[in-house]
């Protein structure tokens, strides 16, 4: 089964549009209708926290991905539900089409963009490698329908991508082409139509991490964050998540920037890399907190990834990565207590 005639959803996608069954934990409603590309012979990048790596076991059957399954339909099956859904689902709005590393995925994204535009007209995102995107094939997309570009760099440093997702796994994937990917795709797409995907938990700093945020969007990109979770089987199977108080640290920095209220040159961090100052006042990092949209899925709009970087069960623990709504009162109170900088106000 190959792309462009079939397709791969998310678990949450496929329940969404009545593919499976299921239901979400606090009634959370996804907003972006995920599809990811298959080929019979997989796809051919090997990055180390990846379900999807060229070694994995029966890479072309892989099934999970930032956590969940991805089951497989029919392409046309998958068009007639986004047709349904743009006209009955209103908290879907938006699609967006991953590809994989495969020599035919440039051509087979473009087929499927033109698709599902003669039918539906939902904001469509392409989540690209540039491995196989030239800039030619950006504007084709651009040209086509698609509404906004994304780049899963992954990893805040040149060494930690070349560790994960280059040289040192035998993948085909380089840091210097994905950051002239990047400008191409800011040159295509235009400004604050790129989005940048960057994992926290490779063995970064925080430091590293926000400087790489503060580079992203210096170019004239957003960053969208997700929280490593170890997926079965790959090479970071037993790599452990970052610590709460990092991811939301980072979270927070990802916010200041992107609002313009701190900057990574007014942040203060200590000798092994950790931030301790957000270059802010306390009751300026205490609204930030209470306000509670630093720790919402950050993504294109709509995109809100339920329970991607975290089990339901963690979840239930106030143990949520990235929470698919806006926090109650409840949430912020736990959130409050994991953040390192008001842990440490509060200890006498």
């Amino acid at each position: 089964m190959n792309s462009p005639e079939h397709v791969r959803l998310s678990l949450a996608a496929a329940m969404t549009l009545g593919l499976e069954k299921g239901r979400f934990y606090r009634d959370a409603k996804l907003g972006c209708i995920n599809l990811l590309m298959i080929y019979d012979d997989g796809c051919r990048g090997n990055c180390a926290f990846c379900g999807q790596g060229r070694d994995m076991p029966e890479n072309a059957d892989c099934r999970s991905l930032i956590r969940v399954d991805w089951p497989t339909y029919p392409m046309e099956t998958v068009i007639d539900r986004l047709v349904h859904a743009e006209k009955n689902t209103p908290h879907v709005e938006r699609i967006c089409i991953s590809a994989v590393t495969h020599r035919n995925s440039s051509r087979d994204m473009l087929d499927m963009v033109k698709r599902i535009r003669q039918r539906v007209n939902l904001p469509i995102s392409a989540l690209i490698t540039p491995t196989n995107f030239k800039k030619d094939d950006m504007q084709e997309l651009k040209d086509a329908g698609v509404q906004r570009i994304g780049i899963a760099v992954d990893a805040a440093t040149e060494d930690l991508f070349e560790q994960h997702r280059g040289k040192a796994v035998k993948g085909p994937h380089s840091w210097t082409g994905y950051m002239e990917g990047l400008r191409n795709a800011i040159d295509v797409m235009g400004a604050e139509e790129t989005g940048v995907h960057l994992i926290v938990g490779l063995g970064e700093t925080e430091r590293e991490a926000i400087s790489f945020m503060q580079d992203v969007v210096d170019m004239g990109s957003e960053i969208h964050l997700f929280s490593f979770y170890p997926e079965p089987d790959s090479r970071l199977q037993d790599h452990p998540q970052p610590p709460m108080d990092t991811y939301r640290t980072v979270q927070i920095a990802h916010a200041m920037i992107h609002d313009g209220t701190s900057s990574y040159s007014k942040m203060v961090f200590d000798e092994s890399g950790n931030l301790t100052d957000f270059g802010v006042s306390r009751e300026t990092l205490e609204q930030v907190v209470r306000d509670g949209r630093a720790f919402i899925t950050s993504g294109c709009s709509g995109c809100n990834r339920p329970f991607a970087n975290e089990t339901p069960e963690q979840a239930m623990e106030g143990k949520f990565r990235n929470y698919p709504f806006l926090p109650q009162p409840d949430d912020i109170e736990i959130i409050s207590g994991q953040v390192r900088q008001l842990k440490q106000a509060a200890t006498p």
